[in-house]
Parts: C-alpha cells; structure tokens; sequence
C-alpha cells in the first residue's frame, strides 16, 4: 500500500502526494526529502516551513518521529524576508 500525505500549501491549494511505497519506506524518510518532495510537486519555493499538527518539522528529523502516517496532513507556510523583532528605530 503507497503512504500518501495532504498537504496544504502556502496559497491555500490542497494536493495528495503518494510519499513512498509502504510504511517500511516511511520510516526512513527526513523532513528534507519530504520538503523537496512538496517544493517540486505543487511548484513553489523552498522557502517554507512545514507543520503538523503544531509542531514545526524540523528538516533533520525523521518524519516518523513526529508521528506522521499514511494521510496525515503537512501545512507549509511561507517564510518572508525581513524581521527586526524586539528592535525600535
């Protein structure tokens, strides 16, 4: 059975991605390849963050270790440039 994800992208479209072939896969997959998986698939820029649930994935870890199945959901979030927070002119 292919491991499948929703994902929501940073424009509000939603797609379903066939991630792997089977859970044995799932479990060596990173953060990274999913994040280069979701950049190439919806076409965007790979200046996103990715979060499930609440939680902000972090790029090293391993997808399994957020708890992250067959037809979980991934909302990707755009990172702007720019900042300046906790600064006053």
């Amino acid at each position: 059975m292919k491991v499948q994800l929703r994902v929501n992208g940073p424009r509000g479209d939603e797609k379903v991605l066939d991630l792997c072939e089977d859970e044995e896969d799932l479990k060596r997959l990173t953060v990274l390849q999913l994040k280069k998986r979701i950049v190439r698939d919806m076409k965007i820029g790979d200046d996103i963050r990715m979060v499930f649930r609440t939680e902000i994935l972090e790029e090293s870890s391993l997808l399994l270790s957020y708890g992250i199945k067959h037809m979980s959901t991934i909302h990707t979030l755009l990172m702007l440039p720019g900042g300046m927070m906790g600064r006053r002119p």
